[in-house]
């Protein structure tokens, strides 16, 4: 291994995130020969196969897990020392990007700040994914760049950014039989079926901690995953679904539905950006930061 090298690292970090030859040639912008050329040589120096093919992709070894904290540090250390200095100039980079957000903010946020870069950072990539339990992890190991929604709890060590203010409205069909003025009632809130999206990184917690806390209830007809779902699911049905207004916002303008106004009142909630420490000095990272600061925060 005398001739290990930046992008070795890179390829057994990424192989090790992925779980996929395929996938870690295709973000690293490689053939697979190459990354298998790669991990190969790992193997031959370790004696152990590393990564082993099962019905949930090529999974890490025992051995594989116990390295890997030390080659993600390694990877952070000469980062860091060769950007020392560095500027970033968003015109002419390819850099891609990983950033972590809601599928809210997917629908909100990122058609905008895709705009934006088309001509301001046209060859600049994104590398997209959702909050979850992982990303402050995600976010100290440098897996991910900037993470963007509600996020709560976060240790010593991270940054945050508020960008803008958020409030939970009611959207039903416009064929709603019950519900077809432009108000709602607590009683009809408790009596109709609710839709409800069991997600991260979104603020919804606070409806549920207000509805306890005014002793209000909701009949839940229909739980999903994600707000991808919302749609399809409130057009030809008769469920109530509580959603943030701009996302709200954004779909009946195109859509079947109809926004109503809350019977209760409900505390609105901070959208931020948010990056750990480690990162907090990367020329690329400081201008990805301001450019999204610039595209989203409220004065």
């Amino acid at each position: 291994m005398e001739n290990i090298d930046i992008k070795m690292l890179t390829v057994f970090d990424e192989m090790y995130r992925s779980k996929s030859v395929s996938r870690t040639a295709e973000k690293l912008d490689l053939g697979q020969p190459a990354i298998s050329m790669v991990l190969a040589k790992f193997r031959r120096h370790y004696g152990d196969p590393l990564f082993v093919r099962t019905g949930d992709g090529m999974e890490p070894t025992p051995l594989a897990d116990a390295i890997i904290g030390p080659i993600r540090q390694a990877l952070t250390t000469l980062h860091l020392t060769l950007q020392h200095r560095a500027s970033f100039e968003p015109i002419g980079s390819d850099r891609m990007f990983a950033l972590c957000m809601t599928d809210i903010g997917q629908r909100v946020i990122m058609p905008k700040l895709l705009t934006h870069l088309r001509s301001a950072a046209p060859s600049v990539r994104i590398d997209l994914s959702y909050v979850s339990e992982r990303t402050p992890k995600d976010l100290e190991s440098g897996e991910v760049d900037l993470a963007v929604g509600f996020l709560s709890g976060l240790d010593a060590g991270f940054f945050q950014q508020g960008l803008f203010s958020e409030r939970f409205v009611c959207m039903v069909s416009t064929r709603h039989r019950r519900l077809s003025g432009t108000s709602l009632t607590v009683a009809q809130f408790e009596s109709e079926s609710h839709l409800v999206v069991a997600t991260q990184g979104t603020g919804h917690g606070i409806i549920d901690k207000t509805l306890q806390d005014l002793g209000i209830t909701r009949k839940i007809g229909l739980r999903i995953p994600n707000f991808l779902g919302v749609v399809s699911n409130i057009i030809d049905t008769e469920y109530l679904a509580i959603v943030p207004y701009r996302f709200g916002e954004t779909i009946v303008t195109t859509n079947a539905t109809k926004l109503l106004e809350l019977p209760f009142e409900v505390p609105p909630y901070r959208v931020m950006q948010h990056w750990h420490s480690r990162y907090a000095l990367d020329p690329g990272l400081v201008w990805l930061r301001k450019t999204v600061s610039e595209l989203f925060r409220e004065s």
